[in-house]
């Protein structure tokens, strides 16, 4: 990170089509927690998150973000897909869906933030997620600095692009982004997948 003062705050992305469900995980100790989500509730909890609309594009994306309960919502029992409850980023398809850009899109999907709600400097951020099979995909979780990037620094701590026996984490910031050392593969133990339900975490510490 750039500085003592850098400050991240979260997100979650899926970028391009399938479905990612995420679960919020909870520090062992309550005291020690500065955020919490379940996803209990009916819907996105809006006064924890920001919801990206088709005025963001940055990656090249095949697709365009929406704020729209088809591709941002949670579900409960059966439909949390092996969870009590969860939070659904889903893409779809949408042929020539059309941004204030003019930019022809054919495919929807949901990206969330937490910039300006909940940000820290330090600690744990960490998610119980359960990935989608195929290829095509790029679901994320991020922990980004405010300010212009990269100088005040990005942790994936999950990437993932549709194979699923490993994800993708890296470190970005003055200097070091894109393809270097810091960019590395988790390949999971024999008999895991993407597919199942893992909780994905980063410590941040001060060095």
């Amino acid at each position: 990170m750039k500085s003592r003062s850098t400050v991240i705050f979260l997100v979650l992305v899926l970028l391009t089509s399938g479905i990612s469900y995420s679960q919020e995980y909870q520090a062992a100790k309550s005291t020690d927690t500065l955020f919490f989500d379940d996803f209990s509730g009916s819907s996105l909890d809006r006064e924890k998150w920001n919801v990206v609309g088709p005025n963001f594009w940055v990656n090249n994306e095949q697709q365009v973000y929406v704020d729209s309960a088809a591709t941002i919502f949670n579900v409960i029992n059966e439909d949390a897909k092996g969870v009590e409850n969860a939070l659904v980023l889903k893409a779809l398809y949408s042929p020539d869906f059309i941004t204030y850009k003019g930019k022809d899109f054919n495919f929807i999907s949901g990206r969330i933030n937490t910039k300006n709600k909940v940000m820290f400097t330090y600690g744990t951020a960490a998610a119980r997620m359960k990935l989608p099979e195929g290829s095509g995909f790029w679901p994320a979780f991020w922990a980004l600095g405010v300010g212009k990037w990269p100088d005040t620094g990005e942790i994936d701590i999950m990437e993932y692009v549709g194979e699923t026996d490993w994800i993708g984490v890296a470190l970005h910031g003055p200097g070091y982004f894109r393809e270097t050392p810091l960019v590395n593969k988790y390949f999971f133990p024999e008999g895991k997948d993407a597919t199942d339900w893992h909780v994905y975490s980063v410590d941040w510490t001060r060095i």
